[in-house]
């Protein structure tokens, strides 16, 4: 949790809104893109095709690193031809930010480069442009996770801002300080970055950089678990963001107060801030700011246990931080990944996640994250019966602990040591100072001496109790992780001892069948969990019924219902195959259903069904042919029905439904397109609308009751005979109807074997 952009990140949407904001931008891109080629084109002189060339490397810079890398060789070139020092110098600096960028980390060239800028600036004495050049290539580095190289070069711009006396800069510089050291899990010293920086702003009475430092104290005291501090920052950071209009860090704020609240497990606090985050960053197209909140949503919904929500989330999020390079926010998603498949005991895709987190939290340093990363791998080995990895891996996750005490006690000795020679070389340019004063000013020596002394004693001692206590806490530690060890040690005896007592075959097969009808019949109170509460149709629809027959255990039919003020959408889906394909497809246009309509607020009955189509395809590979394409989808019927002015809008792909037109019953009949499949053709789904009437009933059904074999002749049912099946009983009580559809049902089919998932809905108005 850290300051940036959230705790956690420095500054997405999945799928199709990514898309949208894209084509949204490109104009203003495009135009921006046309001035600086046009600048370039009229320069008049050398040089000022150097600042055009200057002016195109950043714009390229992060959109395309190689063209920014030959711009800014033309831009060397161009410079020298000229001898123009101030280019020359700049040019090297974007060789140098260039080296930093996209995941290079090339430490000799960003060096090489970076020195051949500063000696121009010291060959002209400028120690202003050697300052702003440090600070310029710190930057670069920080926003690309090298923070080692990132708090080195900031560090000595901000020597350089302070001999100069430039205090404004010097407080943007220890603000950028104090993230950086914040990231890197420093606190101690981030802390006195930021009260610097806090006293430089306020001694200039300004105001207006301030949100951002007050984001990072809000990160440093959420790490030292003082959340309610960390929420009086985050107030006061939200309160100057508004004043001054500065969205970037009114986001990060709002995204900062939903972590707070999140670990105090306020789970609906959390969400309304990360949603007015998300809100925010929309209305300034910000698709990288968006990934931000998704991640945020999709790591409340892993807290949640509502791990499949959180999937397309975090998938999304981490998509994004691919195109961007932004390791961090890489490192964090995959480690949520890797929680929500555990969570669901996909062992292979909770592996795969976890160990990508793994390497990139080591690539960027990051602590805090790499401790987490390896409890999790201790879990999911545990979790798949290797007890010999799970306790190697909490084994390194304890060193990283012991690792983390150790070097904050190094860290307070140094700065003890730092203090003292401060201490000595202050009283060298007093006594130099005072010559003719040496009588008085060696009796202060003495009293300087003797309170040094008392202080020293007053910091050993407490730094010794600090060592017993961390001492203390470590030998608890290995008690604890040898007692683990025991019980690891046992279970795996007792394991062994069952596997010995195994007998035959037969058994082991008997064992595993019976394994596997467990697993799908957890599958099936699943499965049912996702259907609508019978409670929730009662509630909006008292005369109702539903007819719900899978083919087997699991079914790949279901239905879906939910109520906006005085609208109730009702939506049934047939689904490729039944059983446990099925049901797979099921669980993936669930978890469509609930994004499109509940977070992005889709209620049109055509939108829905070209959206679902969409992401479909999208999920199951089918939009680009793929090689793990399959040609899976589904049919679906969408009817919105608005209670109080009696109207219904509906939307079919490949699925009717029926309505009582007086005495006889009318059908709307569907578009001909499936939802998803690896055959592209554009489709385009219509909306019919009709007037209800008190007393209406609405049928809407799968294919699989008209697709029965049964009868005499053993036949299909047939659509036909279906509608006129419920024309018979439409004016039969709801609960009569539902009875005499079963009777229907089991009278055909007789002996015959069910050949597909039934599912009827029957609403009366």
């Amino acid at each position: 949790m850290k300051s940036g952009k959230s705790f956690g990140f420095k500054r997405i949407s999945p799928g199709s809104i990514v898309i949208l904001f894209f084509l949204m931008s490109s104009h203003q891109m495009y135009a921006q893109l046309d001035s600086l080629n046009m600048a370039f084109e009229q320069a008049q002189s050398l040089e000022e095709r150097s600042d055009a060339l200057g002016e195109l490397f950043y714009y390229y810079e992060h959109r395309r690193p190689d063209t920014a890398k030959y711009i800014a060789q033309q831009e060397l070139e161009t410079a020298q031809k000229a001898s123009y020092d101030k280019g020359i110098a700049r040019a090297y600096l974007h060789m140098a930010e260039y080296y930093c960028h996209n995941a290079y980390y090339i430490f000799d060239s960003v060096d090489h480069y970076l020195k051949k800028s500063i000696a121009i600036h010291q060959a002209s004495k400028d120690s202003l442009g050697m300052a702003r050049a440090y600070f310029n290539i710190g930057q670069s580095c920080y926003r690309n996770d090298n923070y080692n190289l990132a708090e080195e070069y900031c560090q000595t711009s901000a020597d350089l801002y302070e001999a100069i006396g430039d205090k404004l800069n010097l407080a943007h510089v220890l603000s950028m300080l104090c993230e950086i050291h914040n990231y890197m899990g420093n606190n101690e010293l981030a802390t006195k970055k930021c009260m610097r920086s806090f006293s430089l702003y306020n001694e200039l009475n300004i105001e207006e950089y301030k949100p951002a430092l007050l984001n990072t104290m809000g990160s440093i005291n959420y790490d030292m678990r003082s959340f309610d501090k960390a929420k009086e920052f985050l107030l006061h950071a939200i309160e100057l963001s508004r004043e001054y209009n500065k969205d970037f860090e009114l986001s990060s704020a709002y995204l900062s107060m939903g972590e707070v609240l999140l670990e105090i497990e306020d789970f609906e606090g959390a969400l309304e801030y990360f949603r007015r985050a998300l809100a925010l960053d929309r209305a300034n197209e910000d698709d990288r700011g968006m990934s931000y909140a998704y991640y945020n949503i999709g790591k409340t919904r892993v807290k949640q246990k509502e791990s499949e929500r959180a999937i397309s989330l975090l998938e999304g999020s981490l998509e994004i931080a691919e195109d961007y390079g932004d390791l961090m926010l890489q490192t964090k998603s995959s480690l949520e990944l890797g929680k929500a498949f555990l969570q669901l005991n996909q062992f292979e895709k909770a592996y795969e996640y976890l160990q990508s987190s793994v390497s990139h939290a080591k690539k960027i340093g990051a602590s805090p994250i790499l401790r987490d990363c390896y409890f999790q791998m201790a879990n999911y080995y545990y979790k798949v019966g290797d007890l010999e990895n799970a306790l190697i891996n909490f084994s390194i996750y304890d060193l990283e602990q012991k690792s983390m005490y150790e070097n904050e006690s190094a860290k307070r000795i140094a700065e003890m040591e730092a203090m003292y020679e401060l201490e000595e070389k202050q009283k060298e340019i007093e006594q130099y100072q005072k010559e003719k004063e040496i009588q008085e000013l060696q009796a202060n020596e003495r009293k300087m001496v003797n309170y040094g002394l008392i202080i020293g004693i007053v910091l050993l001692g407490i730094l010794g109790m600090v060592l017993y206590s961390k001492y203390q806490l470590k030998n608890k530690a290995n008690l604890e992780l040898e007692r683990q060890k025991a019980a690891i040690n046992l279970q795996k005896a007792k394991i062994e001892k069952q596997r010995d007592e195994i007998s035959s075959k037969s058994k082991l097969l008997e064992e595993s069948k019976q394994d596997i009808t467990d697993s799908i019949m957890y599958a099936k109170r699943i499965q049912i969990s996702l259907l609508p509460e019978k409670n929730q149709l009662k509630h909006l629809f008292p005369d109702s019924f539903v007819f719900f027959r899978p083919k087997d255990i699991v079914s790949g039919d279901f239905y879906w219902i939910h109520e906006i003020g005085e609208k109730v959408i009702v939506a049934v889906l047939d689904c490729t195959g039944h059983g446990v394909p099925g049901a797979f497809m099921t669980v993936l246009s669930n978890s469509v259903l609930n994004e499109l309509v509940l977070e992005n607020c889709i209620n049109s009955p055509n939108v829905i069904l070209s959206m679902m189509d969409t992401k479909i395809r999208e999920a199951l590979h089918q939009h680009q042919n793929h090689e793990d394409a399959t040609s899976d989808g589904l049919d679906m019927a969408v009817c919105i029905i608005d209670r109080q002015k009696l109207e219904l809008s509906y939307s079919g792909a490949q699925m009717p439904i029926y309505i009582t037109e007086g005495e006889d019953l009318a059908q709307l009949k569907p578009n001909r397109f499936s939802l998803g499949g690896s055959l592209y053709v554009e489709k385009n789904f219509s909306n019919q609308h009709i007037k209800l009437k008190q007393g209406d009933m609405i049928y809407m059904a799968t294919d699989g009751f008209q697709d029965q074999f049964g009868g005499e002749r053993d036949k299909k049912f047939m659509r036909k005979n279906f509608k006129g099946l419920l024309g018979s009983i439409q004016n039969e009580p709801v609960q009569n109807q539902s009875l005499m559809i079963k009777e229907a049902f089991d009278r055909w089919k007789g002996g015959q074997t069910q050949t597909d998932d039934v599912l009827v809905l029957g609403l009366k108005i």
